[in-house]
């Protein structure tokens, strides 16, 4: 199943990281199916709406807060873990191990346009495996400087189930 993924910011969920799951297809779609301590999806493409990014920073700027969805990251979903099941130090490979999702994402609408990897700095569009733990999204990604492989969305995609990750 497609979905996006959101960092939940409000309500009971303000002093804990926990992430929203949306159906992005199908009769559900838009509509939020579940909140989450962590997750893993696969074949994730990280998206930004560039105009509500600019009127979140410029009514931070105005001194009046501004807490719009304008990024998140889409993907085919895997493994879930309800709230308050994990330990909150929990990273990527705690998660998924060996699975390979070591390097630490970020978004901050003040200060950058887009994902980035926290290691150098880089940009983030496309990955093929995505863990969103209690520290953080952690992804699996070459090393700094290489060329990303291309989407792997569409003709000859690999789709995982569930089961794949259980083990």
């Amino acid at each position: 199943m497609l979905v996006r993924i959101f960092r939940n910011l409000g309500g009971a969920y303000k002093d804990q990281r926990a992430w929203t799951i949306n159906a992005a297809e199908g009769p559900r779609k838009g509509k939020v199916i579940d909140i989450v301590d962590a997750l893993i999806i696969t074949d994730v493409v990280f998206i930004v709406s560039e105009a509500t990014r600019k009127r979140v920073v410029a009514a931070w700027k105005a001194g009046k807060p501004a807490k719009e969805k304008h990024a998140f990251a889409e993907g085919v979903l895997g493994k879930t873990w309800p709230v308050n099941t994990l330990p909150k130090d929990l990273d990527g490979n705690d998660i998924a191990p060996g699975k390979g999702a070591t390097v630490l994402i970020n978004y901050n609408p003040y200060t950058m346009k887009t994902f980035t990897r926290l290691d150098c700095g880089e940009p983030v569009g496309e990955v093929p495996l995505v863990v969103f733990a209690p520290q953080g999204v952690f992804g699996k990604l070459g090393k700094c400087g290489t060329k990303r492989a291309q989407s792997l969305r569409g003709v000859g995609s690999i789709r995982y189930s569930v089961d794949d990750w259980n083990g």
